[in-house]
């Protein structure tokens, strides 16, 4: 299936080292973390303080992201903003889950790498720098992220297994858009599974790298990190 994208604004761009894809539907669905209006926000600035990106934003028929990225990063530099026409399969708005986006955000990618980010997540200051200056020729790579501890106010490490289900994601992950590696477009808490399977199943030229910049915060309420 290829989305039909509206393009809400473009311009001419080099290849950056890597394209940051953040699906982004702002509506209400089942475990929705809460304020993310709000959170996209300070996403996208975490992204922005990084080097050698460009950022996908694909608002999954959510004018509101539409707006709220329009708002307040009006003629930002690498920045790029879609918005995906409106789904329906049996009832069931936008189906699909994430899957959609993410593929239209390689499709509209021009990097090296694609990577992901989550719009109620975080990338810590210098993370895609730590990665670039630690990566060589692989296909793909994986490494740990870290989560938030509201006990202790801070971010401790939380260890990825690509060999176990439900001990990675996308947070785990970056891989070259060369490769044509595409998701799963099925509504499935395990597409972050799926993805990493089909990474294995196209290139065994894999490595581990042990940068940890990915900060997994979808709490609640926490809205400065």
């Amino acid at each position: 299936m290829t989305p039909i994208l509206t393009r809400v604004r473009y311009i001419t761009r080099r290849m950056p080292k890597f394209s940051v894809i953040m699906p982004s539907y702002l509506g209400e669905y089942g475990h929705a973390a809460r304020d993310r209006d709000k959170k996209i926000v300070r996403a996208i600035n975490s992204v922005l303080t990084q080097k050698d990106f460009e950022l996908l934003v694909m608002a999954d028929d959510c004018q509101e992201t539409v707006d709220i990225v329009a708002a307040n990063f009006r003629g930002q530099e690498n920045l790029y903003l879609y918005k995906l026409p409106k789904r329906k399969i049996k009832g069931k708005r936008n189906a699909g889950g994430a899957g959609i986006p993410r593929n239209a955000g390689l499709q509209r990618a021009t990097g090296e790498y694609a990577i992901y980010l989550d719009i109620d997540d975080v990338y810590l200051d210098g993370y895609l720098e730590s990665l670039a200056k630690n990566m060589d020729d692989h296909d793909w790579y994986w490494f740990n992220d870290l989560s938030w501890n509201k006990k202790t106010e801070r971010f401790d490490a939380h260890k990825c297994d690509i060999n176990e289900q439900g001990q990675c994601g996308t947070s785990n992950i970056c891989h070259k858009i060369s490769m044509g590696a595409w998701w799963s477009e099925r509504v499935t808490y395990l597409h972050d599974w799926y993805f990493i399977n089909t990474l294995k199943q196209l290139s065994d030229n894999y490595k581990f790298l042990s940068v940890g910049g990915y900060g997994i915060c979808h709490v609640p309420g926490l809205l400065d990190v």
